[in-house]
């Protein structure tokens, strides 16, 4: 007998927004620590899950800058984007993203008027690992680290992330497949096994 496997993300033709989420989702959801690492392998469900979690932080922290990091850009086009969007752009029409840019600038939809839009101060800034002075300019609430275990992603870039979000003591989530070394391994995840260094959750 095959079981059927929910989507894991459904909207009701009533407009209701549904996550099926997985044990490993929903540890990541009900962690309450400042930081978060869901690693898991290839189509293990981090990239769809980022989107979902940097929204409850933006109602939680409210208007503002939060920072989603990705190890480079082709990876951010090839996913992640697509992810974002559809969460910010087509499900809850909160903004519209700008490729010049490289945000999704939040906006307020005036009523009886689905055209005119008032610009909101909320902004996602979307960054390339590769390149840790393109973070430098935010002061973030939350922050989203795309694929840190590659190698790839600079340990500059997550030194100016902590630095983005050290006047908030903003949330950051990390989603990543385990790689054999590097400085999320020696730094983060091993150190929060062990139980030591940062207020780490793994799941």
């Amino acid at each position: 007998m095959v079981m059927e496997v929910k989507p894991y993300r459904e909207i009701t033709p009533e407009g209701k927004y549904i996550l099926n989420l997985h044990e490993g989702q929903t540890k990541a959801w009900e962690s309450t620590a400042r930081f978060v690492v869901m690693c898991a392998g290839t189509q293990g469900g981090k990239t769809c899950f980022e989107p979902d979690w940097l929204r409850r932080e933006i109602n939680t922290c409210g208007p503002g800058d939060y920072l989603v990091i990705t190890a480079t850009f082709p990876l951010l086009e090839l996913k992640l984007l697509p992810e974002f969007r559809f969460v910010f752009e087509t499900a809850f029409k909160l903004g519209d993203y700008s490729d010049s840019k490289k945000i999704i600038q939040f906006h307020h939809v005036v009523k009886g008027n689905d055209k005119a839009k008032v610009i909101d101060p909320t902004r996602i800034i979307f960054g390339s690992a590769t390149h840790p002075e393109g973070v430098e300019s935010a002061t973030a609430k939350a922050a989203v680290m795309d694929e840190a275990g590659q190698k790839q992603f600079l340990l500059g870039t997550w030194e100016a992330v902590q630095r983005r979000l050290s006047l908030s003591q903003g949330r950051c989530l990390f989603g990543t497949t385990l790689y054999n070394a590097g400085w999320f391994i020696n730094d983060i995840y091993e150190p929060a096994a062990r139980g030591e260094g940062l207020r780490v959750s793994t799941v």
